[in-house]
């Protein structure tokens, strides 16, 4: 496993590791001690001069100290002035690998999104099943082979442990992740070009941000729809838990082991904490679970993968609809001042809110999400994490959110993917050690980014929870 963080964002195009924001903060720290130093040494030395130092017949040889003064000022500050270039020299290589990978991937966006958009224009039948015929025809004619070799029903090949631990492999491979993430942004020029637009008006509406994911995600929704499927419906309340006292989260880790995990036996997907303080406003911790049911159609579950499509697409998804109620249950108002947090698709809800404006964010931290073309407002202090094996957040596109600060790891670097579980480096439990590793960091500007997102509450200030669950309405 490792535990390299690679940090991103936060208003800056510096990608560094955890290591390097710590040399760049410890060497910062020398230098001002150092100077620090000096300025004391050449105040002493201000006050004691040679005249001084013979008239109160001090013998010649301390006199001479007077010169040590003056050498061990100079070398202080040779000491300090180094540390600083030092400093800086961290800073410029993060910014230059910053600067460098930011033009690379505008260069190969603009010439993958002309490509997909001339593709669509040229090929607008023939595509696909292009596409088609290099990928999955290979595939579907090797598992027919293996299952003629072993007696098996083709079927029974799919779902054979091989398979799905080769499938795992695969989307749990950090360059197929970043191509997943490279040809969601391209999926609008293709439709736009297949669509019949000349390649040339789709690249100046993409360069306007005319097209983009929610184009794509909305057009596939349509399509859903005609088939009977990926329609939205309204939720209703079913439960709710007992309103019990407990103490506020006061690290990273502590907010993600608040996100629910929604099981037969503790249904609820959000969760609400109010922090009330006499004389004050209340203000909330709002904690919203993951997708529950990949279902498309006939589910009772808001978070699913109808709920998933629809927030890519923009739209009011149900899961959404399900948090917005939950926090007017709760007597949050458009003025109260609220922190969010999600994991996977409560993630993206998290980051659909604050876009909205429409409630008084005071801080979003997301894990695994699929955030990226969601734009949350830069006034909001935002944490986003995004394993670099992990498939989902790269299903929401390259991330634009540049004021957020963002935490990277390849979870299973050096380790075998465990048996059984797909997509690992999506669970929450991989996400909360992230966590764990951030809040144990000696960065100063990650310990002050935690900071900002954690709320101040009083000594006597009384914090209550309440769970909710909720469900679609079918017509």
């Amino acid at each position: 496993m490792s535990d390299e963080l690679i940090i991103s964002g936060g208003g800056s195009v510096s990608v560094s590791t955890e290591e390097m924001l710590v040399a760049v903060g410890a060497l910062q720290r020398t230098a001002e001690m150092t100077r620090d130093i000096a300025g004391a040494i050449q105040m002493v030395d201000a006050r004691l001069t040679i005249s001084q130092l013979e008239t109160l017949g001090i013998p010649t040889a301390a006199a001479r100290a007077e010169d040590d003064l003056d050498f061990a000022f100079s070398d202080l500050q040779r000491v300090a002035h180094r540390a600083e270039h030092l400093s800086n020299l961290v800073r410029f290589a993060a910014d230059s690998y910053g600067l460098a990978e930011a033009f690379a991937e505008g260069v190969s966006r603009k010439i993958m999104a002309d490509a997909a958009a001339w593709l669509g224009f040229l090929f607008p039948t023939h595509a696909a099943v292009l596409a088609l015929s290099v990928t999955a025809v290979p595939i579907l004619l090797g598992i027919t082979a293996a299952a003629l070799v072993t007696g098996r029903n083709p079927a029974e090949v799919f779902v054979s442990e091989k398979f799905t631990a080769e499938l795992n492999e695969l989307i749990s491979d950090p360059a197929y992740v970043l191509a997943v993430r490279f040809g969601v942004m391209n999926a609008d020029e293709f439709l736009a070009g297949a669509a019949g637009l000349p390649p040339s008006l789709v690249s100046v509406l993409s360069a306007a941000g005319v097209l983009g994911l929610p184009t794509a995600a909305g057009a596939i929704q349509r399509l859903g729809g005609v088939a009977g499927v990926l329609k939205e419906t309204p939720v209703q309340l079913v439960s709710k838990s007992d309103t019990t006292r407990v103490e506020p989260a006061h690290s990273v880790e502590e907010r993600a082991n608040r996100i629910a995990q929604p099981t037969p036996d503790l249904p609820f997907q959000i969760r609400i904490e109010k922090t009330s303080f006499p004389g004050e406003d209340d203000s909330f911790e709002v904690y919203v679970s993951g997708t529950v049911d990949f279902a498309f159609s006939d589910s009772e579950q808001p978070f699913d993968g109808t709920s998933n499509l629809s927030l890519a697409a923009d739209q009011e998804a149900a899961a959404y609809s399900a948090v917005v109620a939950a926090m007017a249950e709760a007597g949050i108002t458009a003025e109260s001042a609220v922190a969010l947090t999600g994991h996977s698709q409560g993630a993206a809800i998290a980051a659909r809110l604050a876009e909205s404006e429409d409630y008084n964010v005071t801080g979003l931290v997301g894990f695994g999400g699929n955030t990226g073309q969601i734009k949350i407002p830069p006034t909001v202090p935002t944490l986003l994490f995004e394993h670099s094996d992990d498939i989902v957040p790269a299903a929401g596109g390259i991330q634009g959110n540049q004021h957020a600060v963002i935490v990277e790891r390849e979870v299973f670097a050096g380790r075998p993917l465990p048996d059984g579980v797909m997509a690992p480096a999506h669970q929450l439990d991989e996400y909360r050690e992230t966590a764990r590793l951030l809040d144990g960091t000696d960065s100063e500007f990650l310990r002050d980014t935690v900071s900002n997102l954690t709320p101040t509450v009083h000594k006597d200030a009384v914090t209550t929870v309440t769970s909710y669950e909720y469900e679609r309405v079918q017509p």
